[in-house]
């Protein structure tokens, strides 16, 4: 690419940039990252001999996503945060140069950041969700046996906390135990229940969950596993409050 070129490109680069100085207010640590990243597309555009940004196509844009992520001879791989992050700026630049009227259209705005791998959860020590299943059971009464035997339930079968509140009474088998959970799209499973959550939750049937039943109209027998203080079914908020709740007990 020629240096009148390059100059071009360069004083469009300036210009947002500026932008995102003085009307976007970002960070100083942001715009120097979206400064190298805009001067690695204005390098790849000059490579690729397009002579200004109304010359880019999207498949130059796309080019440089896929550049970003193989990597050459001066440039490592980037992971998937960083490309996208790179893909961001140049949609921004796009987009500037389109609102300035530099550009008849915006040929960016069609190509997508990369999605980040999703990484699996880590599993928390033993020791965590002992005393968190501890602090459950520090609040009295019916409440307390209730909860301890949802965080029981949960650990101790690897249900998501919309099944467990979804649970109806039969859907435990005390005799084998097993449980039977709906998933995502209504999909069921059969999944065996721990010693200690069969226990717990044993000790909620019989000494907590007659009370709570009471100030419901569906009575004992029948209906959802666990209550909540009206005698209706648990929601999934309140099994999320009484989760942060334990953790607040062992912070």
């Amino acid at each position: 690419m020629t240096t009148t070129t390059t100059s071009a490109v360069e004083r469009v680069v300036t210009g947002y940039l500026d932008h995102l100085v003085v009307e976007r207010g970002l960070s100083a640590n942001t715009v120097s990252a979206y400064r190298r990243d805009l001067r690695r597309y204005a390098a790849f555009l000059e490579a690729a001999g397009v002579r200004g940004l109304g010359e880019v196509a999207e498949s130059d844009v796309a080019g440089f996503l896929a550049a970003l992520r193989q990597g050459d001879g001066d440039h490592p791989p980037l992971s998937a945060t960083s490309a996208a992050r790179a893909v961001v700026a140049v949609r921004g630049l796009h987009r500037f140069a389109l609102l300035d009227g530099l550009v008849p259209d915006d040929v960016a705005h069609e190509v997508r950041p990369p999605a980040p791998a999703r990484r699996l959860p880590k599993a928390i020590p033993v020791e965590s969700v002992v005393a968190l299943i501890e602090a459950a059971g520090t609040l009295e009464g019916p409440r307390g046996l209730r909860d301890r035997a949802l965080l029981e339930l949960l650990y101790g079968t690897g249900a998501r906390i919309s099944e467990a509140v979804g649970l109806a009474v039969d859907d435990l088998d005390r005799a084998q135990s097993v449980v039977r959970l709906a998933g995502k799209g209504g999909k069921q499973r059969i999944v065996p229940v721990g010693s200690y959550a069969l226990a717990a939750v044993e000790d909620y049937l019989v000494r907590a969950r007659p009370a709570l039943a009471a100030a419901g109209r569906t009575g004992v027998r029948g209906g959802a596993l666990f209550l909540n203080a009206r005698g209706g079914s648990l929601s999934r908020q309140s099994a999320w409050a009484i989760l942060r709740t334990c953790c607040l007990y062992t912070s």
